[in-house]
């Protein structure tokens, strides 16, 4: 006699985490970054808003999540036409979650939505209720999670772009500036692992693409890649190196240092310039400046440093170059 098996069931249990407007960042435990799910442009736009929401201070991992966003925000991002069909969609993504290590070992296919409505309650709110299954994996962001900026991703055009960067932000975060990847995990991770068989259309139609988009961001991102495995049909791996915008401020310092060996008199002359026409100093903030060798030190890094894209929160340079050079007081605190 089969021996019969019982499962229980239980109902599901909400928490809803409230709405927040204009948070900056967005936060993922690696296992989901790496997951695949295969989202159109569109739908990634859909679950970044829903993961902007997120509280993770109050999330119990027993528990499935409500998320409401007015549909006012919603409409920043996607087309008014868009939204019923593509919320169809997304009500029957399943998001596959595996073993980083061995993808083969351990894996779990799992439904990410039980409901995406609109309007229930007449307040203009689009809402989603995820799967109690999957609330455990977004519980998980202990130590293994990437942080990326919520604006920069919703403004990507490339659905590669929006992959790439959430893969090169994960690799910042525990601090690798160069890493491999085999050829078929990246083109997994890129949802095109049934494309592109040939590398020399991968690269222009993916990957060249996403490294230019990339590159063009207020904050750049470079990426050199390079093959391992000679001849490009004999190519296996990717090598990674990435430059952020701290190596870009580096190298921008290092360049000055070398103008200035060459010719100290030329240089000075522009730096001199720059003081008197991109900045809206006073006649005697401009002379202080130039005549005070510590505070042109001073200047010349900061400067190089705004160039590069390393404060990008700035509104007003000059008064926040004032403020960091000690010539007016201000609330602005410079980030080092």
């Amino acid at each position: 006699m089969e021996e019969i098996i019982h499962i229980e069931s239980t109902e599901e249990t909400y928490q809803e985490h409230p709405f927040i407007p204009n948070r900056k960042l967005n936060y993922l435990p690696n296992q989901i970054v790496i997951s695949s799910t295969k989202f159109t442009r569109v739908e990634q736009k859909l679950f970044e808003m829903f993961v902007n929401q997120i509280n993770y201070a109050m999330i119990k991992a027993n528990h499935s999540l409500i998320v409401r966003i007015p549909i006012v925000e919603v409409k920043k991002f996607v087309r008014a036409s868009q939204i019923l069909e593509v919320t169809h969609s997304m009500a029957s993504k399943v998001m596959t979650l595996f073993d980083m290590n061995d993808p083969q070992h351990r894996f779990a296919h799992i439904p990410i939505f039980t409901l995406v409505a609109y309007n229930q309650d007449d307040s203009g709110f689009l809402e989603f209720r995820t799967n109690s299954l999957f609330t455990p994996y977004l519980a998980s962001l202990g130590s293994e999670y990437t942080k990326y900026d919520y604006k920069t991703i919703m403004g990507f055009k490339s659905i590669y772009t929006s992959l790439m960067y959430k893969l090169i932000r994960m690799q910042l975060g525990q601090r690798k500036t160069s890493f491999t990847y085999s050829v078929a995990g990246l083109k997994a991770f890129l949802q095109v692992d049934k494309k592109y068989d040939d590398l020399k259309d991968l690269k222009k139609n993916v990957l060249a693409p996403a490294i230019k988009e990339l590159a063009e961001m207020p904050i750049p991102i470079e990426i050199q890649i390079t093959n391992t495995g000679g001849k490009i049909r004999n190519v296996t791996h990717f090598d990674f190196k990435i430059t952020t915008t701290l190596d870009i401020s580096r190298k921008e310092k290092e360049d000055f240092k070398y103008a200035v060996a060459q010719n100290p008199e030329a240089v000075f002359a522009q730096i001199e310039h720059i003081i008197r026409s991109e900045y809206t100093f006073s006649k005697a903030q401009q002379q202080h400046i130039i005549d005070t060798q510590e505070l042109l030190n001073m200047f010349i890094n900061l400067h190089l440093e705004i160039i590069s894209g390393i404060h990008p929160q700035i509104r007003n340079k000059t008064k926040w170059m004032l403020a960091c050079l000690g010539l007016i007081n201000s609330k602005v605190t410079p980030k080092q």
